[in-house]
């Protein structure tokens, strides 16, 4: 009778098994209408066999151009905070739609606004005459610059993740590409995410950023020398980007530990 009864069990067990619907992941993307670039960083293998949480911490391009439903989507997921890495002049230009009472963070980041030639290089790039092998150095450039002269935003970005009641944040610049793409990295890599991970998830703007006037794809474009450029150049500035996190950004173990609490699970 025992035999009987555990052939059952394993027979019910089998069958359940066989029966259960496939898991599947969150949406990762395609939430905004007015923002096809915003998207979740949620589900990404990380430290400690831990996966990063889903609808807490969101990439995106500039929010200017929400629908009224967008504006909604944003209000139901509990947004709370917003980090908006742009300049005085493209906030101005493109101010963003947002639910009431979300707390937009501006931390302006602008590369090359005090070098002449780069200046000029924006410009053409700007008004569609600069070729592509400028355009490549361009944005490898300012992908550096990024990273080096900007480290000091960069660590007020941090300063606000580790702030447990600032969830759920969005954090974004223009095309949600190059300053949003570094920060990206770089708080992923403080949540143990590994490199080829990283750079999957930066490349993805070329499958949702829909490319803007006369401006060459090689400006608009996610490519992977430009991320590599900003990590090559930590690299050969502070040995590893671990080192990078927690002297130019003030991200030791302590700080990963609090980061990794309120992202990982």
């Amino acid at each position: 009778m025992k035999y009987i009864v555990n052939i059952l069990i394993i027979t019910f067990v089998l069958f359940a098994s066989c029966n259960q619907t496939p898991k599947t992941e969150p949406q990762r993307a395609a939430f905004l209408e007015g923002a096809p670039n915003f998207r979740d960083l949620g589900g990404y293998d990380a430290a400690d066999n831990k996966q990063t949480i889903w609808r807490k911490l969101f990439r995106s391009q500039n929010l200017a151009k929400l629908t009224n439903d967008d504006v909604t989507k944003l209000k139901e997921m509990g947004i709370k905070t917003v980090i908006d890495f742009r300049d005085d002049n493209e906030v101005q230009n493109e101010p963003s739609r947002l639910p009431e009472g979300v707390n937009i963070i501006r931390i302006p980041i602008s590369a090359g606004n005090n070098n002449d030639s780069i200046a000029e290089l924006r410009r053409l790039l700007m008004n569609g005459e600069a070729d592509s092998l400028q355009i490549i150095a361009f944005m490898e450039y300012v992908n550096r610059n990024f990273a080096i002269d900007f480290a000091p935003q960069y660590r007020d970005f941090f300063q606000i993740l580790l702030r447990p009641d600032a969830y759920p944040v969005v954090f974004h610049c223009a095309a949600g590409k190059d300053r949003t793409g570094f920060a990206s990295a770089i708080i992923l890599t403080a949540l143990g995410v590994d490199w080829n991970t990283i750079m999957s998830d930066y490349l993805l703007t070329n499958t949702h950023y829909i490319r803007q006037g006369v401006i060459s794809s090689a400006a608009q474009d996610a490519r992977p020398s430009y991320l590599n450029a900003a990590r090559n150049e930590v690299i050969t500035k502070y040995g590893s980007l671990d080192n990078y996190l927690q002297q130019a950004l003030g991200v030791g173990d302590a700080e990963k530990m609090q980061l990794k609490k309120h992202l990982l699970n």
